[in-house]
């Protein structure tokens, strides 16, 4: 599983190179399926990409069936020989992560490089890890302890509406 540290980025842009080398044989971040994001005014830049949630390829979105998910890897894949670049994967994507290239106009996602993912080997820092499920799993427990700690996400379910109204 692929796991960012952002901590550790410094926005240097090595990972998206990477990505786009390994999948179109140029550099152009553009067309890359990692992107480094910086957040004007914070002291962060932060690499996103797909987490495989499988939201894109939920049976109903993809009208060529190009989508599907790897049983080695796990990685949820687009094939770009049946993709006809209709966007709704980009839709339902959450996060933002899955783009259409410039060239072909298809869809660009991850896919964790067949289980070699070269963003990993390119970063400098070791902001981006690709770790066995249990790692892995330690590493979300961290970050999402992290983020209730500063109040970006619920420490538990919102109240039912019968609760909220005794609030």
């Amino acid at each position: 599983m692929l796991m960012a540290i952002p901590d550790r980025c410094t926005g240097c842009g090595r990972c998206e190179e990477a990505c786009s080398f390994e999948h179109f044989n140029i550099i152009d971040p553009s067309l890359s399926a990692i992107h480094v994001v910086r957040l004007e005014n914070e002291p962060l830049d932060a690499p996103t990409f797909c987490i495989e949630c499988g939201l894109c390829a939920m049976p109903g979105v993809c009208p060529e069936n190009a989508i599907y998910r790897d049983p080695n890897t796990y990685a949820v894949i687009i094939d770009r020989n049946k993709c006809d670049g209709c966007t709704n994967c980009i839709v339902v994507c959450p996060y933002g992560v899955i783009t259409l290239d410039h060239i072909e106009k298809k869809a660009v996602k991850c896919d964790l490089c067949g289980g070699d993912p070269q963003c990993v080997k390119a970063c400098p820092e070791g902001a981006l890890a690709y770790l066995e499920a249990n790692d892995a799993a330690y590493y979300k427990r961290y970050f999402f302890a992290e983020l209730q700690k500063k109040g970006m996400v619920p420490i538990v379910p919102y109240p039912s509406p019968r609760t909220r109204e005794a609030i």
